[in-house]
């Protein structure tokens, strides 16, 4: 109630009316959020929670922090906000004495203040896609985890249809397929949004030692994914993409080239690659697992599943048309 109280004030409402709303808020939901997350790595990975050693990179307002201290953990949250930290600060008062500090998980303030092989694991929940310095960001997990230990990752796709209808920070059409230079146009302010395709983690993982790598899907999507349920969002992005007040020809017919090459992106990798990359590369909403330099007790009980899918219709009339126009 400290935390919500504090927030409460700054944003000029009564505990009450935040407590009540339906969805709670993504501040007022973090304690919720945190246990769906501490209940998530309890179903998925063998581990003691007793012995984790967890560093909660970006921990906002920390439900992620508490939920592990509720079950033994000890755990340090750092951001690079003051204001996240102040209020995270009093959302464990009373309860816990986690340690939260300032700091940029990207600068070298953490090896000052922790020594080596001080946390057995690392929490990168919604992160990644913050960090433009990623390779200074893994040279300190690597300094900082030691060597059983393991790297938690939740990163948003940019490339889910889901997400180019709306992204998911700014929820403006388009912006994930748009350079990060062309987003000033379509939102007037600094981002600090850089979507990456998987395998761009999957070789920064690899290079740091951290080979071991198991995803899931924890929302239950790629068992569900089929083509012709992409096939029709990208037809709904298509139809957007006519009715959309883009700001100014140059960005709209650049906007709709990517489109179009997105669709032709997805028509050849369902023809040259395996189900499972089609899955990942369009059907995730988040890269979701853990990688690790060796087995560890954060080993995974159970692995990603990906089923067959049917072969894709042919485009419509509507995407033939939008070719010829960006032509």
């Amino acid at each position: 109630m400290n935390f919500i109280e504090m927030y409460a004030r700054d944003v000029k409402k009564t505990p009450e009316i935040l407590l009540s709303e339906t969805p709670l808020s993504f501040p007022v939901s973090t304690n919720e959020r945190g246990e769906a997350f501490a209940s998530l790595l309890d179903q998925r990975f063998d581990v003691d929670f007793r012995s984790i050693r967890a560093l909660d990179v970006g921990c906002a307002y920390g439900g992620y922090a508490l939920a592990l201290a509720d079950r033994g953990a000890q755990v340090v949250g750092i951001d690079v906000s003051p204001k996240l930290i102040e209020y995270a600060k009093a959302n464990a008062s009373g309860v816990h004495d986690i340690r939260f500090e300032v700091h940029d998980a990207a600068g070298s303030s953490l090896r000052r203040a922790f020594p080596p092989k001080s946390f057995n694991l690392v929490i990168l929940n919604d992160v990644l896609e913050h960090i433009y310095d990623t390779t200074t960001l893994f040279e300190t997990l690597d300094y900082l985890l030691d060597d059983d230990g393991a790297v938690y990752f939740k990163v948003p796709n940019g490339m889910s249809p889901r997400f180019i209808l709306s992204e998911g920070h700014r929820k403006i059409f388009a912006l994930t397929l748009l350079d990060p230079d062309c987003w000033f146009y379509l939102y007037p302010k600094r981002a600090s949004i850089f979507y990456r395709p998987f395998p761009y983690f999957m070789a920064l993982f690899s290079h740091f030692g951290f080979k071991q790598m198991e995803l899931f899907d924890d929302e239950d999507v790629l068992r569900r994914f089929t083509a012709q349920k992409i096939r029709r969002q990208i037809k709904s992005i298509f139809e957007k993409s006519r009715d959309f007040a883009y700001p100014g020809t140059d960005i709209a017919r650049l906007a709709r080239e990517r489109i179009v090459k997105f669709r032709d992106d997805f028509d050849n990798d369902v023809a040259t690659r395996s189900d499972d990359f089609v899955k990942l590369k369009y059907g995730s909403y988040f890269f979701t697992g853990a990688a690790a330099r060796r087995e560890s007790a954060f080993r995974p009980k159970q692995r990603l599943i990906v089923e067959s899918f049917p072969p894709l219709a042919v485009h419509s009339p509507e995407e033939a048309e939008l070719d010829q126009g960006v032509a």
